[in-house]
């Protein structure tokens, strides 16, 4: 009699492209928290390029500023257990003020540098911020007014009211990186549920009220009790990353899963239909016409204040694209892996630099206009001009990583 044919040879196929590895550091996270660097680079160093049709939310609703703030807690929430157990609370808390610390004075060191910069090389790209329709904000003082008004302007720059709207992220971060241990605390006791009903009506009251407790820059863009709610549940996936994939690995967790993906597919056939004007047709789903895409958008999918929809998308996206990795790991590691884990394991210092070249390439007149194969050289070679520094760990001992 013949065997039946059984589904074995395929699984066993798929095992050999699967993520393996004893290094407790996890590189499939790397591997994706340089994809976002990479994406918040090709939206900041603001000229139309190849790079700009994977950045434009070509995979969901999303920008790499949810990756930034979503990831970095995952990760210190993956760290902080392990240290936690190893070190104790007290030490893992002191040892994250004091990150905070260092990244607050790190802040307002690109703050004034940018400043200083300007007198010798026009900084004018990342001092101020255009809007859509035009119009001009300066994010910095106005210097004639500095002798009248120093103490106030002086107050402003240390409170963070200052600085490059590419930068801006950072502010928040520092914030929520000195609310972490308080979280990390109730996450030891297993209050879970408490940190996450808290963290979701601060969000919720907060999409009411649009408060600006901290006063500073950073929050017209990113309100930081609005942007917590993806900081605390990046913390909280961290944490229990294990039972979480344990999770995904039973029955239940796998129907989870397709339900998951369903969800994730809906989200990418409503961003493909986004009316994009930089995008050519041919790029574009046109099921749904672009009034209605609009008012969809704006009612659900706003970025500064999260709407629920881009919310939900973040979530599905990390669940979506860490499985991928996970079960293709091998393949897409040996073409793309060289490059972004790298870049994801020094995203901090590759965001700090990321500001300086912004500045140079809004200075270099070949790049910037409407030659989309010249911008896209300018993409290139910052991205790469950024990887040689990661790999050859220059500034490493003095930009924070």
């Amino acid at each position: 009699m013949n065997s039946i044919p059984t589904a074995k040879p395929m699984l066993s196929f798929l095992s050999v492209l699967q993520y393996s590895s004893k290094d407790k550091r996890d590189e499939r996270i790397d591997f994706i928290r340089g994809f976002v660097m990479l994406i918040l680079i090709s939206v900041h160093i603001n000229m139309t390029s190849f790079y700009n049709y994977v950045a434009w939310e070509r995979f969901g609703v999303v920008t790499g500023a949810e990756g930034f703030v979503l990831l970095s807690g995952l990760i210190l929430g993956l760290l902080s257990r392990a240290r936690m157990l190893e070190d104790g609370f007290g030490a893992t808390a002191n040892k994250q003020f004091n990150r905070a610390f260092m990244l607050y004075r790190t802040s307002l060191f690109v703050i004034l540098s940018v400043f200083i910069l300007n007198f010798f090389i026009d900084a004018t790209e990342v001092m101020t911020f255009t809007t859509h329709s035009g119009k001009v904000f300066q994010l910095y003082p106005d210097m004639k007014l500095f002798a009248e008004y120093h103490d106030k302007i002086i107050a402003k720059f240390l409170m963070l009211r200052y600085g490059p709207h590419q930068f801006q992220i950072l502010g928040l971060y520092v914030i929520l990186l000195m609310l972490a241990p308080f979280i990390l605390w109730l996450l030891s006791k297993k209050r879970y549920g408490l940190v996450l009903s808290l963290s979701w009506i601060i969000y919720f009251g907060n999409n009411g009220f649009h408060a600006r407790p901290i006063g500073a820059q950073f929050e017209y863009a990113f309100p930081v009790l609005t942007w917590q709610i993806l900081f605390v549940h990046g913390l909280v996936i961290g944490y229990y990353r294990n039972e979480i994939w344990n999770y995904f690995h039973s029955k239940k967790g796998a129907y989870t899963f397709i339900l998951i993906f369903i969800i994730y597919m809906g989200f990418l056939f409503f961003t493909y239909n986004n009316p994009l004007p930089q995008l050519s047709d041919s790029m574009k789903l046109h099921f749904i016409d672009a009034t209605t895409f609009r008012n969809i958008y704006n009612d659900f999918f706003p970025k500064n204040t999260l709407g629920i929809g881009r919310l939900l998308n973040d979530f599905v996206l990390l669940v979506v694209s860490y499985a991928f990795l996970s079960y293709f790991w091998k393949p897409i590691n040996r073409l793309f892996g060289w490059f972004f884990i790298p870049i994801g394991q020094a995203s901090l210092y590759v965001f700090i630099l990321h500001v300086y070249a912004c500045i140079i390439i809004a200075n270099i007149t070949w790049f910037g206009g409407d030659n989309i194969w010249v911008n896209s050289l300018g993409h290139t070679l910052v991205f790469f001009c950024m990887w040689i520094m990661v790999k050859y760990k220059i500034l490493f001992n003095i930009v924070p990583r």
